[in-house]
């Protein structure tokens, strides 16, 4: 089953990420109205405008035919997601939370990250985008609300301790394992080089007749027809898993200054040489606790943010007029 999209990326999106992907005034059709939470409208331009803010999010991230099903899935659940943010704002709205000094220094820092010097040179920035200051920073506002209720209600229910960590460290040791490397030269003999067998079987047979007698560089280097590379017969440095299965079923039998025997490939024939590898190298627990703590912590998060919707919506009126 394909992953939906997060209410929280979506709460994230339409505050901060509006500077970077700002919303598109869509107002090409008459104004229809496709649910109702807690009093609260939602309307196909809400819906459009959010479609596009993602969309725009996932083109960052996907391509090809992951990105057709990522926004297929997205579009699916759009909806609810929604619902779920209108839900959660109308909840942190009766907390009265005080976000101006979280806002202006959301501001400061997007300011930063942009090289803008004052607050009229982001206005200005924004409406060359086609952003209103005022409803930029109004959406702002209500994600950090949104984002500090998810925070309060959330928070203190997760606990991740060490036994956790180091569990998940010991079950996913290959997650922390960098793989190991290949660093080849060859022999290469393209195949539309030759025609018919005896040409082929001549070229490898004076080859082989010299790889005893000589250096393998000095006889790659005559002979090889490698093009493109830095030179002749430098294959490349290749992670395991990057070259074919063929070529790196042969590298991995090889030690250090041994070469294989021939292997042909669908365009032609190799001799490979080990020039190095490098053997896997497994991070240290103490350089990935960190990173293990936040990966439990935002699977919690999830987990609890599904518990605290469920509670949520029970006490919530909602009406949906049509499906989007």
């Amino acid at each position: 089953m394909r992953s939906k999209v997060p209410l929280i990326l979506i709460i994230t999106i339409l505050g901060i990420l509006n500077f970077f992907f700002p919303k598109t005034t869509y107002t090409e059709v008459i104004e229809k109205i496709y649910a109702v939470v807690n009093g609260e409208l939602i309307t196909y331009s809400e819906l459009k405008n959010t479609e596009i803010e993602l969309t725009r999010v996932l083109q960052q991230q996907f391509k090809g035919d992951e990105l057709k099903n990522q926004i297929e899935n997205m579009k699916k659940n759009l909806l609810e997601r929604i619902i779920e943010q209108k839900i959660i704002y109308s909840h942190a709205l009766a907390k009265n939370y005080d976000i101006d000094s979280d806002i202006e220094m959301i501001i400061k820092e997007i300011k930063k990250q942009n090289n803008i010097q004052s607050d009229d040179e982001l206005k200005q920035a924004l409406a060359s985008q086609g952003m209103d200051y005022d409803e930029w920073k109004k959406q702002l506002k209500e994600s950090q609300l949104q984002n500090n209720y998810v925070r309060d209600e959330i928070g203190p229910k997760i606990k991740i301790d060490n036994s956790a960590i180091m569990d998940y460290y010991k079950k996913n040791m290959k997650e922390f394992t960098s793989p190991s490397s290949f660093t080849l030269n060859c022999i290469f003999l393209g195949k539309t080089n030759y025609i018919g067998q005896k040409a082929i079987d001549d070229k490898k047979a004076a080859i082989d007749a010299e790889m005893a007698e000589q250096p393998f560089e000095k006889i790659a280097e005559k002979y090889s027809e490698l093009t493109g590379g830095e030179n002749n017969y430098f294959l490349g440095e290749y992670k395991e898993g990057e070259l074919s299965h063929q070529l790196e079923d042969a590298a991995l039998k090889l030690k250090q200054g041994e070469h294989s025997g021939w292997l042909e490939t669908d365009n032609g024939w190799y001799i490979i040489f080990l020039v190095k590898r490098t053997e896997p190298i497994v991070k240290e627990y103490k350089d990935v606790r960190e990173l293990i703590d936040n990966k439990l912590r935002q699977i919690a998060q999830d987990e609890k943010l599904k518990e605290l919707l469920e509670t949520l919506k029970k006490e919530s009126q909602i009406k949906i007029y049509e499906n989007y």
